[in-house]
């Protein structure tokens, strides 16, 4: 079940992606009004788009919006799990599928997964292309015990867009690790690039609220402005 202070943080994060607030959000006592919700409430859905990295607090001023540092750049906010339109300019994403398959899921799937050896999962190959270049090769694998239908059609959009509506799926956390990779000779071909020529690769484990891992993927991306962005905050000092 989704929580008030969650409805307002999405419906904040979604005005604040779509530009309906450019500069200073709305004082907490105006939000109170307008979403009908205590202080505190407030206060936590407010904490959702900080910690995010999409506002930032001033002490006696109020919340304003985040501006991105590469505001003309694609940017990826690796907090949010909305990716590249985050923050900075919108480009649309079209998506060719390469490969839509079922499968068994070996030895290191299954140990990424937590899923038993021979499990069967959705394999799906994507090149991606934002603004008639190419912006990413991406490589995924989704258990089917929990997502049990996809077909070529889902797949040339949004996949977390169907699997969120359809299946109700609330994807809370994530482990991601960014590392330049040298593309294997498939991926060249698959590219039109260089084999070992490097790219920026980013593997990432996404996990239900049970803490149970139900998505996998590898993504290559050949944007030469891409910016990764996230908020960092030290609590242990």
């Amino acid at each position: 079940m989704v929580l008030k202070y969650q409805e307002i943080a999405s419906d904040l994060a979604n005005k604040v992606n779509n530009h309906d607030y450019t500069d200073k959000l709305p004082s907490e006592g105006e939000l109170m009004t307008e979403y009908d919700a205590s202080r505190n409430t407030i206060r936590n859905s407010l904490d959702i788009l900080y910690n995010q990295g999409l506002i930032k607090r001033i002490q006696g001023s109020g919340y304003f919006v985040n501006t991105a540092l590469h505001g003309e750049d694609y940017v990826m906010n690796l907090a949010n799990k909305v990716g590249m339109n985050s923050l900075g300019v919108k480009y649309p994403i079209t998506s060719k599928v390469l490969k839509l398959e079922s499968i068994q899921a070996d030895d290191k799937l299954a140990k990424i997964l937590e899923c038993e050896v021979g499990a069967p999962v959705y394999f799906i190959q994507r090149l991606r292309h934002s603004n008639n270049k190419l912006y990413a090769l991406e490589t995924t694998y989704y258990l089917k015990e929990f997502i049990p239908y996809l077909n070529k059609e889902i797949c040339e959009k949004s996949i977390f867009s169907f699997i969120i509506e359809n299946y109700h799926i609330s994807i809370k956390n994530a482990d991601e690790y960014v590392t330049i990779h040298n593309l294997t000779a498939t991926e060249a071909k698959i590219t039109e690039r260089t084999e070992n020529s490097p790219a920026l690769r980013i593997e990432e484990i996404n996990y239900l609220k049970s803490e149970r891992p139900f998505n996998y993927s590898k993504t290559c991306y050949f944007q030469d402005d891409l910016t990764l962005y996230y908020h960092v905050s030290n609590y242990l000092n």
